[in-house]
């Protein structure tokens, strides 16, 4: 899917994207919606289609087709609402598929869809209109004629069933010239997608779990280079506890030495005294959210030994380390 407009920022939260972003006249599009309801009162989500747009289906995830009640209205387009409340839980997410085929004229042109959330059950008039802030909008291009016709004598650019045969293979091979004009996006740690992560990683010599929360994997790869070059220190190490607990992490290290008798012993703080002493020892204390056990499903004492696992990789060889985990 091409990346979304991510609407986490205001009151709802909601995504909306074109399963593609570049058509011909009389194909079919899917507008996909996916959102999230925080709100147990009830919850509308409105969709504007522009002129000259038909709608073939509409699914929601998880919902019989058949019991799946979409309003709809003749306002500058096509207006589409669905009582979200009605089919979801407060905290639950899930996708709406509305499929939509393009009756627009044959000429180069672009075609601007968009989506909110109203708190009220749609009476199709007044201020039921208006987009609020917050609206998700994204847009369509349109092409009357086949990019591939460039290629061919001046000739064949008036012969309709040649634009048309055209067609055919360029939308056959546009995903593919996406790919390929949009590769430097799979290298940018902001804008590769999910399943690219690790391998994006592996290039900065780094291996990451799988329990990882993606968007702060991202953040960690951002920063490769600065955590590579202190790599083994305190700094380090708090760095990537931090980045994958999302809690707060102190560091503190013992660096003394045991005594040893003979003539270049002196007593200062670089003296170790004491049986129950461990120089060379690293102490972690962690302050988790207690979200973190219900994120990776683990038990206290699985997430201890998860982040001890961590530590272990990071600090040096000879090091000994403790760790105390606080939840709240």
């Amino acid at each position: 899917m091409s990346p979304m407009a991510f609407g986490g920022r205001d009151r709802y939260s909601f995504e909306l994207a074109l399963d593609r972003y570049v058509c011909y006249p009389m194909e079919s599009v899917e507008l996909i919606v996916r959102v999230r309801l925080e709100n147990p009162m009830r919850t509308i989500l409105c969709i504007h289609l522009p002129h000259k747009t038909e709608v073939e289906a509409v699914h929601m995830d998880g919902v019989d087709d058949n019991y799946l009640t979409v309003y709809t209205h003749d306002f500058d387009g096509k207006l589409l609402a669905v009582q979200l409340s009605k089919y979801m839980e407060p905290g639950q997410s899930s996708e709406l598929h509305i499929g939509v085929r393009l009756n627009s004229i044959r000429m180069n042109h672009y075609l601007s869809f968009c989506a909110w959330m109203a708190a009220d059950v749609p009476d199709f008039d007044g201020d039921f209109f208006v987009e609020p802030r917050g609206s998700r909008s994204v847009e369509l291009t349109v092409k009357a004629d086949a990019a591939y016709l460039s290629y061919l004598p001046e000739i064949y650019s008036y012969d309709d069933f040649m634009n048309r045969f055209l067609m055919m293979f360029e939308s056959f091979w546009k995903p593919i010239s996406q790919q390929i004009s949009m590769g430097e996006s799979y290298y940018d740690p902001d804008l590769t997608p999910d399943v690219f992560l690790d391998w994006l990683a592996s290039w900065v010599g780094m291996q990451i779990d799988e329990t990882f929360p993606r968007e702060r994997v991202r953040d960690l790869i951002k920063n490769a280079i600065p955590f590579s070059r202190t790599r083994g220190t305190a700094e380090s190490l708090r760095f990537f506890l931090e980045m994958y607990s999302g809690g707060h992490v102190e560091v503190s290290e013992r660096k003394a030495h045991n005594m040893v008798l003979g003539g270049q012993m002196g007593i200062g703080d670089g003296l170790a005294l004491g049986m129950d002493n461990k120089p060379n020892t690293v102490l972690v204390s962690m302050t988790v959210p207690s979200s973190e056990l219900e994120r990776t499903g683990f038990t206290k004492q699985k997430y201890s030994r998860k982040i001890k696992s961590f530590i272990r990789e990071i600090v040096p060889a000879h090091t000994v380390f403790s760790l105390s985990c606080k939840y709240e």
